[in-house]
């Protein structure tokens, strides 16, 4: 646990407050694009792993990201530079919940928690966010 935390720690190091905030915003953003427009139009099944994901949700989910993520990073970053780290940031916060998703069905474990009700734990908040922090220390 403690790489993820160090790669946390290296953004702000690097790239100070501001990107460690963007970071989750564009993590928050993919999370609530793809669950929004995953439950208005989805009936593509992503991965099996998370099975009431749909492939419509995530692609709505790294839209929004990417607008979202795009329209901050602006402030600070280049427009170009914004929309590339906000869509691979995107991209790896998929990655990170479908790995923690996989974990927990590995596990026989259906939510990481009840301290979030309906969410599934509050895991689900942060495993994007951990496999994220390595794209964005790779990317900046």
């Amino acid at each position: 646990p403690s790489l993820p935390i160090l790669a946390l720690w290296q953004v702000y190091l690097d790239q100070g407050m501001f990107a460690l905030f963007w970071l989750i915003i564009i993590v928050a953003a993919c999370d609530s694009g793809a669950y929004f427009i995953g439950k208005l139009m989805g009936k593509t099944p992503f991965s099996p792993t998370s099975p009431n994901k749909t492939l419509e949700g995530v692609i709505g989910g790294l839209i929004c990201a990417s607008i979202i993520g795009t329209i901050l990073g602006v402030f600070v970053y280049s427009f170009w530079l914004s929309l590339l780290c906000s869509f691979f940031v995107a991209v790896f916060a998929v990655i990170g919940d479908l790995l923690e998703s996989y974990f927990k069905r590995e596990a026989g474990v259906k939510d990481s928690g009840d301290l979030i009700p309906g969410h599934g734990g509050v895991l689900d908040r942060i495993d994007a966010v951990i496999i994220t922090a390595f794209a964005m220390v790779a990317l900046l």
